[in-house]
């Protein structure tokens, strides 16, 4: 009977030893701050709010901002991290679809961290995209307009 009352306290202690060491093995080890594998495009300025200079930067990997957050990670060089930096250092990324320069994604996404940050240059961006859009549906003008029936002409059959 002595050796039946000693069971029950041995397992729960083998149970409890056993969630402690799968609680502290599952625990997140990804340290704080920007964690990069390959820089795709680097750290460009794009204004400054006071003193302080912003830029933005995309690069395959991770970022987290404290202990207390989760981290970030970048999928494929097709969504990469954006990285948004104050004074050099790191402040905040997401994950964004990889835009083409000087297309309009790319010009928007810049734009929302100019009013994000309240940078100087977001009167800039602002103008910038304007002249995007413009650019953009004077071209699909022209094609509504001259596509359809150029089309029907050269496949007509008499």
């Amino acid at each position: 009977m002595t050796k039946s009352s000693l069971t029950i306290p041995a397992l729960i202690l083998a149970f409890g030893g056993g969630l402690a060491y799968w609680v502290m093995s599952n625990r997140d080890t990804t340290p704080v701050g920007l964690t990069t594998a390959k820089t795709i495009e680097g750290n460009q300025v794009i204004g400054k709010n006071g003193e302080d200079e912003y830029g933005i930067s995309t690069v395959l990997g991770t970022f987290r901002e404290s202990d207390s957050t989760l981290p970030i990670s970048s999928e494929d060089e097709s969504r990469p991290l954006l990285v948004i930096s104050k004074n050099g250092e790191p402040i905040d990324a997401e994950v964004v679809d990889k835009a083409e320069p000087e297309s309009l994604a790319g010009a928007e996404m810049i734009l929302s961290v100019a009013e994000k940050y309240d940078l100087d240059s977001k009167d800039f961006f602002q103008e910038a995209v304007d002249s995007l859009k413009a650019q953009e549906e004077g071209a699909q003008e022209a094609e509504s307009i001259f596509g359809p029936t150029m089309t029907l002409q050269s496949h007509f059959v008499w």
